[in-house]
């Protein structure tokens, strides 16, 4: 759970005394707390709780995405970057912690809970039902401009003051006085949080639009009624709207007929290795997917515990409503997805940034292809990304994306090794180099492969070494004349490159 910097700070106001704030709402989400060690070198996207003497050296490295916290006033200087809040000298290091690790568990437990609700069968009722302590205020989804109220939760003991919530000719006054307000019209197609028009409802509210297609569908609002709202709520009405978004592209997807004659000739590709490949590709370009467009393939893997929950038809769905130029479909037990990159209009790198919250928060494991361009290589790219999760679930098995770049190399040595260990298929000589070393406590194949990893610079791989650069030469000399070597030749030194790695895989 990542949690903003305003939202932290709006939960201690509540139960501490803040005396000064500094660049609050320039960190982005961060997760935590950690306990500040002098002289430690802050890590981005952290919480880092500080004691009120504590101070930071103008040289510091400090990631701009990190909130520090002083217990006890300020009495040193402030990091050069970062969100800071300052709490008064009464407040003590050990209750704030506390108190800020009940923030994480508390936001922690709603947000398990909404993804609980998106992976079975809840609704956005149930979502509302669930966010409403949370937020501490009402809660609507009004549809499309007409703003009919298709949820709400809290608002019984508004509708009498406020005839905005109720149906009826008041009502439809109301909302044509919104209609034709100006700061309305470009508010309602904004992809952020923003506030509602008070001066014509007569209650401030933070709304957020759930759009599809680039249009704004609905509109969920958080309603001032007894609590005041600020922007850390609006951060927190986000999370919900996103989770609501996902619930009602699902909706969509189990009362609508989805097209599966894209779904039909990408699974053949896949399945029928005697597919013809002009044939294939004629029934691409036919259904807009043309031979010079640039191709990814994401697989989902679902994980061992929502394997038999996890409803896959919904993610589906959203993938193909998210993203033009997506076909998303269920093949072998897992969820592929391609997509035509040129239709989609966007660049690998933006369409995994956006993914990632989604990925994570579904409980998923992804594995990513390269971006290749035609039809030819749509089963090789296929074949990538169920490596990259292979490879990368069983290298690092903690993360959730894997990309077959990241595992191309331990690919390769994996396969050279599958009938011969590394030792056998590395360069001969570099054995006896090694045995050199177990046995006169010499450092040979550190400095070779300093040498190699240094492009064959001495003076780069003197100082790599903390050597004097004629102790290097004389060792390189050495090694030489045991490899019987010029060390000139390019193959060669690939050839060496190769057996390092060969050799360090049999040791791990």
């Amino acid at each position: 759970m990542k949690l903003t910097d305003r939202v932290l700070l709006a939960y201690l106001q509540e139960r501490f005394e803040v005396e000064e704030t500094e660049r609050i709402g320039s960190s982005g989400p961060v997760q935590g707390p950690l306990l500040y060690e002098t002289g430690e070198r802050p890590e981005e996207g952290w919480v880092y709780l500080l004691d009120g003497s504590s101070a930071f050296l103008d040289d510091t490295a400090v990631p701009e995405q990190a909130l520090f916290i002083f217990c006890g006033g300020m009495q040193g200087t402030f990091p050069i970057h970062g969100a800071v809040i300052v709490l008064e000298e009464k407040e003590k290091l050990p209750e704030v912690l506390n108190a800020l690790v009940r923030a994480f568990r508390f936001y922690g437990e709603w947000e398990q809970k909404l993804t609980e609700l998106r992976s079975g069968a809840g609704t956005v009722e149930d979502m509302l039902e669930a966010s409403f302590p949370v937020l501490g205020n009402p809660l609507v989804l009004f549809l499309g401009h007409d703003f009919t109220i298709e949820e709400q939760v809290g608002t019984e003991i508004m509708s009498e003051r406020y005839p905005f919530l109720e149906s009826g000719r008041e009502h439809m006054e109301y909302v044509n006085a919104v209609l034709q307000d100006p700061r309305y019209e470009k508010e309602h197609q904004s992809a952020s949080c923003y506030w509602g028009p008070d001066y014509i409802t007569g209650f401030r509210s933070l709304n957020w639009n759930i759009r599809k297609g680039g249009e704004t569908t609905h509109c969920l609002c958080l309603l001032e009624y007894k609590k005041q709202l600020t922007k850390a709520d609006g951060d927190l009405l986000e999370i919900l709207g996103r989770n609501i978004k996902y619930v009602l592209q699902s909706r969509e997807g189990r009362g609508g007929r989805r097209e599966e004659s894209l779904h039909k000739i990408l699974r053949r590709i896949l399945s029928d290795r005697t597919l013809d490949y002009m044939e294939g590709s004629r029934y691409l370009t036919s259904m807009g997917w043309q031979r010079e467009h640039q191709y990814l393939c994401l697989v989902y893997q679902l994980t061992y515990l929502d394997r038999g929950n996890l409803p896959t038809n919904s993610i589906c769905n959203f993938m193909e409503e998210q993203y033009r130029g997506c076909s998303s479909f269920t093949y072998e037990g897992d969820i592929v997805n391609f997509f035509d990159l040129t239709v989609t209009e966007l660049p690998l790198d933006e369409v995994a940034s956006q993914l990632k919250p989604f990925i994570r928060d579904s409980y998923l494991k992804a594995g990513y292809s390269r971006v290749m361009e035609g039809h030819i290589g749509l089963r090789r790219q296929y074949i990538q990304s169920c490596l990259a999760l292979d490879v990368g679930g069983r290298r690092k098995p903690y993360l959730w994306i894997h990309h077959f770049n990241q595992i191309a190399m331990p690919y390769i040595l994996e396969q050279i090794t599958r009938k011969l260990p590394g030792s056998m298929l590395c360069h001969e000589k570099l054995l006896i180099l090694r045995k050199m070393d177990k046995e006169n406590g010499t450092e040979y194949m550190k400095t070779l492969r300093t040498y190699l990893d240094q492009q064959q610079n001495a003076v780069r791989t003197a100082k790599e070494l903390y050597i004097h650069r004629s102790t290097f030469l004389y060792r390189l000399e050495k090694i030489k004349e045991i490899l019987e070597s010029d060390l000139d030749d390019t193959e060669e030194l690939l050839y060496l490159n190769l057996s390092f790695r060969l050799l360090e895989r049999e040791e791990s």
